[in-house]
C-alpha cells in the first residue's frame, strides 16, 4: 500500500518549484507546461506566477517564462533553506522518538 505525502506546500516551496521549472528550460516554459511541472492549480498559478513577476524573479516574453539572473540566485537560496529544512524535520522527528510527549 502506497503512502501518500498528505502535507501542503509552504509559500517558499511554490516559488522553489516555480523557479526550478523556469530554469530548467532554456526556451522558456509555457504557463500551462509550467503549472504541471511545478505541480500548481490554476489559481495557485494565477497568484504566485505575478508575484514573482512583479518582483523581477522571472518574466514573460510571448507566453512564456523565464527565470531571471535574479531569479536564479533566489533559487539557489531556496534550493538551501529546503536541505535545512529537510535535516531540522528529521531532528524533530529523532526527538519525538527520544522525550516523553
Amino acid at each position: 500500500m502506497a503512502l501518500f505525502n498528505k502535507r501542503k506546500r509552504d509559500k517558499y516551496d511554490i516559488y522553489h518549484d516555480i523557479l526550478k521549472a523556469c530554469k530548467s528550460t532554456v526556451g522558456g516554459i509555457n504557463k500551462t507546461r509550467l503549472m504541471y511541472s511545478a505541480n500548481l492549480t490554476f489559481e495557485v498559478a494565477n497568484k504566485y506566477l505575478p508575484l514573482l513577476e512583479k518582483s523581477g524573479l522571472i518574466a514573460r516574453k510571448d507566453n512564456l517564462y523565464f527565470i531571471t539572473k535574479k531569479g536564479e540566485e533566489v533559487l539557489q537560496k531556496l534550493t538551501k533553506f529546503k536541505e535545512i529544512k529537510g535535516e531540522m524535520k528529521e531532528i524533530i522527528e529523532k526527538l519525538k522518538e527520544e522525550l516523553p510527549p
